[in-house]
């Protein structure tokens, strides 16, 4: 899967509150464990989280600017609908940018950028060897890899759409998932076989299996735990 943080984040920069806890909640919300119609208390949130409500609040609207929950008068929020047909759209999206950052990147990248993505790619491979626990680290690492790699795309717009399409996907859910964890190191060898040769179509598809891959892990998940009825 592409990264799930907006590239504007710098690696190693502890998130504020608030956006710590958006982050909490849109991995609850986009991995099934808040389904659509759930109500959200700021205050019994707050407790859950152990912080003040004033953050919760802050991520709440920040959610909200996002679809994901919507307001209720005098009755906090609510997660908002989110269909089948709206993962494999947000995927779609997410697919198409990276895919055309990739390939640019194939043509532009230089013998120094390379070895960058070489170094972070093997920091996700080292992760992935690890032992269970290293799941925040390793969606970390996975991060600045995919940052990295749209950054070398020189497009900075598209870079920043990418960023805010991740806003719609969990990236934490991935790490703790054997499927997902080999395939990433397959997908990020056959990523740089291919940057490495200045192989802008193979790169470019390499990148889009790797996107949709994730999608499909996410939505057979989402089937598995009943997140949609019949008529989704």
């Amino acid at each position: 899967m592409s990264s799930a943080v907006p590239d504007t984040a710098v690696p190693g920069d502890a998130p504020a509150l608030p956006e710590q806890v958006v982050l909490q909640l849109r991995e609850r919300i986009l991995s099934g464990v808040l389904r659509p119609g759930t109500f959200l208390r700021p205050d019994r949130l707050a407790v859950e989280l152990g912080v003040s409500p004033t953050p919760v609040r802050e991520a709440l609207q920040a959610l909200r600017a996002d679809d994901l929950v919507r307001a209720l008068a005098r009755r906090g929020f609510v997660v908002a609908p989110l269909d089948r047909g709206d993962v494999v759209d947000l995927f779609a999206v997410q697919a198409h940018l990276t895919g055309e950052l990739t390939a640019r990147a194939a043509v532009a990248l230089d013998a120094d950028g390379l070895a960058v993505l070489r170094d972070l790619a093997a920091r996700v491979d080292a992760l992935i060897a690890a032992a269970p626990g290293e799941d925040l680290a390793l969606a970390e690492a996975e991060h600045r890899f995919h940052a990295a790699l749209n950054r070398a795309g020189g497009a900075r717009k598209l870079a920043w759409l990418v960023g805010r399409a991740a806003h719609y996907l969990p990236p934490r859910f991935y790490t703790d998932r054997e499927a997902w964890r080999t395939a990433t190191v397959d997908a990020h060898r056959r990523l740089l076989a291919a940057l490495a040769a200045g192989d802008a179509g193979t790169a470019r598809a390499a990148m889009e299996g790797h996107v949709l891959d994730g999608r499909d892990l996410l939505v057979a998940h989402l089937e598995a735990v009943g997140f949609w009825d019949d008529t989704t």
